[in-house]
């Protein structure tokens, strides 16, 4: 007997869509996202003007991040749960009445989103007075399923119950849509004065986008990873990022970033038929933050929108973080993110990192 649970586990499955994974670094994560305003060199992959922060003893740094956001804002996963116990009632000890209960939680599915997002990135840095650089290598998978319920599965559950059918002749869908996003690139940085910190990521990039519609009966993770069922594109861009350092040390911060400068649109297939447009835009991003010895906080906004693809709705978010340090070897962190569009789930965060000896960062 074919199970429902994909319906709510199939999100991890498309991950390896493109064995790629944006940029999820730990500390901000931890933060609910902020980072723009806070951190060195070694935490720049956010903010590629953070490359001109380091201290006279810094030469070197090596950074390897992953993370993973989702959001289940209907309450899919819970939803799919009860019907798949339902359902296996249903089939294996029908009682009279079974198949309408079985029906009505698979309506009740219908139209309800998962959305996942993980990232993974490295970053290999040399800070120096002249022009600091650094390699970066990141991507992100973000994907979306949505079921799709088939009005005649009524009859279908019916005769289940009547032992004439079995649940892999149910025609409902589970519709499904990722866009994988693979990026490497140079990061340099320049200071102009003492208060102001320029700086700039060029980088190349693979864009996949795959959508395609399953029956709930015949569904299959790999499925989505055939060539058919996907799109594949290069593209060339640049981050651009700016920080404003005001007070006696610097410890207030002002920064703005920009995402992906140069605009493109990209076609791909749509999970219900036919095709469907991203368009990767510039993403402008604003953030106010203090940077002390022991405390450290910051807000910023998207003051554009991130726009989606297919299943996939825009988002535009509003992050809060705050971090609390014993010195530079221990530090506690908190965050808040909200999608301003209403469409993922609001989040709170929290982590700690452990700094031995300075020399090596530990950050969960």
């Amino acid at each position: 007997m074919r199970k429902l649970t994909p319906l709510a586990l199939a999100v991890f499955g498309l991950t390896p869509l493109a064995a790629q994974a944006d940029i999820f670094d730990a500390r901000a994560m931890a933060r609910g996202g902020a980072g723009l305003t806070l951190g060195e060199y070694n935490q720049a992959m956010i903010n590629p003007a953070l490359i001109n922060k380091f201290d006279e003893n810094d030469d070197f740094s090596f950074a390897l991040n992953v993370g993973l956001f989702a959001s289940d804002k209907d309450g899919m996963i819970d939803a799919t749960e009860d019907a798949q116990d339902a359902l296996d009632a249903l089939e294996d000890n029908p009682q009279p009445g079974d198949s309408v209960t079985v029906n009505n939680l698979l309506q009740s599915l219908d139209g309800r989103i998962v959305q996942i997002e993980a990232g993974t990135g490295l970053m290999i840095a040399i800070p120096n007075s002249t022009l600091p650089v650094a390699l970066v290598v990141r991507s992100k998978v973000a994907v979306g399923t949505e079921f799709d319920y088939d009005s005649g599965d009524a009859a279908v559950l019916a005769a289940i119950e009547s032992g004439l059918a079995t649940s892999d002749d149910l025609n409902s869908q589970q519709l499904a849509s990722a866009i994988g996003l693979a990026e490497a690139g140079l990061m340099f940085g320049k200071k102009v004065g003492d208060a102001l910190e320029l700086g700039a990521t060029l980088k190349a990039q693979r864009i996949e986008l795959a959508a395609q519609g399953f029956n709930v009966a015949s569904f299959e993770e790999e499925d989505v990873l055939d060539d058919g069922n996907k799109e594949s594109y290069n593209h060339i861009n640049v981050d651009l990022g700016a920080n404003l350092r005001l007070g006696d040390n610097g410890e207030y911060v002002l920064a703005g970033v920009i995402e992906n400068l140069v605009p493109k649109s990209f076609d791909g297939p749509a999970a219900s038929g036919g095709s469907a447009e991203y368009k990767m835009e510039p993403v402008l991003t604003a953030a106010a933050g203090y940077s002390g010895t022991y405390f450290k906080a910051e807000f910023n906004v998207d003051l554009t929108v991130r726009n989606g693809y297919d299943l996939l709705a825009e988002t535009q978010f509003a992050r809060a973080g705050v971090e609390f340090s014993a010195g530079r070897h221990f530090h506690l962190r908190a965050g808040y993110r909200a999608d301003l569009k209403d469409n993922v789930s609001d989040v709170v965060t929290a982590g700690i990192g452990i700094t031995p000896f300075d020399r090596f960062n530990i950050d969960l």
